[in-house]
């Protein structure tokens, strides 16, 4: 069973962090249309915890409550409450900050599920607006300098209390993962078409123990001119081949390699930590330098983008996607032949760093 931090539990009996010896980073003040918001999602938050959590536990353990879930739900109520005051400025405990996040978090990941299909289908910049005045306001809320100041508070999981097999038996399943399908031209890597749903079974079953997945873009550097150099004839018949065969010895057993176009790449990477990745990544790019190829004098190489999510990461699957593409064009602009990753947990443009 996780070990609660003593912070956490200190706070959520005295509000007092002067009190506990913990210090709390200050939170702000809020406006009514901003406490609205957020009390919002704090019922929202309570309801799924409850679902997910409270009620799986008492239905499997014969009406067993732990004290960590009713601390939690009393917490989540005096929040709740604190942002329910009609006042100019509304202004809730320092203490409540870590548990704010967590909300925040989840909140903004379901909400940005939430619009993913029908921002498909739009086309029109008001109707894109519309869509995402939600995710935009949590994401106004999470911009703020108290958010990256504030650790998010670890909640109850259903892990705390039974074996991963059994929470698994009683959760909403994984997506399963689909049969192999390979890249229609070479059939050496993974049709592109399985990457998302991919992502979505390892992302669930990865946060169900607590472990980060990474996804990396790889682009070969100057393809166009390659080509050209030395023909589409002689890279297809001499290159592609032997350069795909070894990604995908490289990833073999540690995760999947997709092939989305002639110079294109996708890896996912399932229970990686950000240095495991770029450790992984490094060693792919080694390994490719010392590739040989014939009729070709110069190896090509390649800039990445990496894209770590973690259990506490808000962005929806198709954002981690968006994001690593991000990265890797900042290597390549930047300094091709690189790894590029985020720095911090918000995933912005700014937050690229070379690694």
């Amino acid at each position: 069973m996780r070990r609660w931090p003593i912070s956490a539990r200190a706070a959520a009996r005295t509000l007092d962090g002067a009190a506990a010896g913990v210090s709390f980073a200050p939170m702000p003040e809020f406006t009514p249309s901003e406490a609205k918001a957020l009390s919002q999602c704090v019922v929202r938050f309570t309801d799924t915890f409850r679902r997910d959590v409270a009620d799986v536990v008492r239905q499997q353990f014969r009406g067993y409550e732990p004290s960590e879930v009713t601390e939690l739900i009393g917490q989540l109520s005096l929040l709740g409450r604190q942002l329910e005051q009609r006042q100019p400025q509304v202004h809730i405990h320092d203490a409540q900050g870590p548990l704010l996040k967590r909300i925040l978090i989840q909140l903004r990941r379901d909400s940005a599920m939430a619009i993913e299909e029908p921002l498909q289908k739009a086309v029109n910049a008001d109707t894109i607006r519309h869509l995402r005045r939600e995710v935009h306001a949590l994401e106004q809320l999470m911009a703020a300098p108290w958010f990256a100041a504030t650790p998010a508070l670890q909640v109850p999981q259903l892990t705390d209390y039974m074996s991963i097999r059994h929470a698994e038996a009683v959760l909403p399943e994984a997506p399963p993962l689909r049969p192999r399908e390979y890249d229609e031209k070479f059939h050496i890597l993974e049709a592109p078409g399985l990457f998302l749903p991919d992502l979505a079974h390892y992302r669930a079953r990865c946060g169900l123990r607590g472990a980060p997945i990474a996804v990396a873009f790889i682009d070969i550097d100057d393809f166009k001119a390659f080509n050209n150099q030395h023909t589409e004839t002689v890279v297809d018949l001499h290159v592609l081949p032997p350069f795909m065969e070894s990604i995908e010895a490289h990833v073999f057993a540690h995760g999947h390699a997709y092939r989305f176009g002639g110079d294109e790449y996708m890896v996912t990477l399932p229970n990686a930590t950000r240095a495991a990745a770029v450790d992984f990544l490094c060693g792919l790019q080694a390994r490719l330098a010392r590739r040989r190829y014939r009729r070709i004098e110069r190896s090509p190489t390649i800039s990445v983008g990496l894209c770590v999510a973690d259990v506490d990461c808000f962005l929806t699957d198709r954002e981690i996607q968006a994001r690593a593409n991000l990265a890797k064009n900042h290597a390549k602009e930047t300094e091709k032949g690189r790894i590029a990753t985020f720095h911090g947990e918000l995933f912005r443009p700014e937050d690229l760093v070379l690694v």
